[in-house]
């Protein structure tokens, strides 16, 4: 299978089950706090089973163990600042806000990893950037500019993320996600008024935990291994068009009119970049993209 392929294919498998996110968020009552620390810790445990079951195919040294803890800290702060968002501004707003991330993806490898960024990428962060614009405009009363400027926090520390990882392509970086696991259920921790899941929480958060956000990263961490940061920035914004649906299907939470138009705009720019190009046709399975 090509390496694209290959790579597109994870991602969007991954950010599908991701987008179960924001609608379990919202069915959990407990403080945030406490949904956090059950997160990360859950994470922690599924994701570690994993590594220990496969730890022969891992092979540590002293870079990958440096990139792999500054992976675990993007990913705890792109947690908090994701759940905090998702409780103070409405979740079609905290997503589409996300369409920041490959701008800041494709700006970071540019002058980091020194990685081209292709005019097609450029034009589709340009889209999604007039998308994130609309969905600004309808908190111009300051009602949800907080929880608004949170989600760019988290956009800035995926996109973070997503280097870190390339720059440690051809590794695998699941194992980084057990440390980021503990970060954030650490870090909860001192701020939880209790550890105790209400009884009516128990089940979403077993879904959330043990099942959805665990096989959501597991092959999520996987794409920057095939594709370049930008690319995967991009694919994440899928979660922004199914995430609100869900939540609308099944909460009746209605998006703003600015929100849905600033989707269709990000939905435009997801095609852009996706569509297969002539380089991309010819481009043999054998060689590694560097170019998004």
């Amino acid at each position: 299978m090509d390496n694209r392929l290959k790579g597109r294919l994870l991602t969007t498998t991954g950010v599908a089950v991701l987008s179960l996110d924001a609608l379990l968020i919202k069915l959990i009552s407990a403080d945030p706090w406490i949904l956090l620390f059950w997160r990360g810790l859950l994470l922690s445990l599924c994701i570690g089973a994993v590594c220990l079951w496969r730890a022969r195919h891992y092979r540590p040294n002293r870079k990958l163990f440096t990139l792999g803890l500054g992976s675990a800290l993007f990913y705890a702060v792109c947690t908090v600042t994701f759940v905090l968002s998702i409780r103070l501004t409405s979740v079609a707003n905290t997503l589409i806000i996300l369409s920041a991330a490959p701008l800041i993806g494709a700006l970071l490898s540019r002058f980091v990893l020194k990685e081209t960024v292709s005019a097609r990428t450029w034009l589709a962060i340009l889209l999604c950037l007039g998308g994130l614009a609309l969905v600004f405009s309808g908190s111009r009363d300051g009602s949800h500019l907080l929880g608004d400027l949170t989600a760019l926090l988290c956009a800035a520390s995926m996109a973070a993320k997503f280097v870190v990882e390339r720059a440690a392509r051809p590794a695998n970086m699941m194992p980084a996600l057990v440390p980021a696991g503990l970060l954030v259920c650490l870090f909860a921790l001192f701020q939880a008024p209790t550890i105790m899941m209400p009884a009516q929480d128990v089940l979403w958060m077993a879904i959330l935990g043990l099942l959805v956000v665990p096989l959501a990263y597991a092959l999520i961490t996987q794409g920057p291994r095939y594709l370049p940061a930008a690319e995967v920035g991009l694919l994440m914004l899928l979660e922004m068009i199914l995430g609100p649906l869900w939540v609308w299907l099944v909460l009746a939470e209605q998006p703003a009119p600015q929100a849905w138009l600033g989707g269709l705009v990000v939905l435009m720019a997801i095609t852009c970049q996706s569509w297969p190009g002539k380089r991309q046709r010819k481009a043999g399975s054998a060689k590694f993209p560097c170019q998004a």
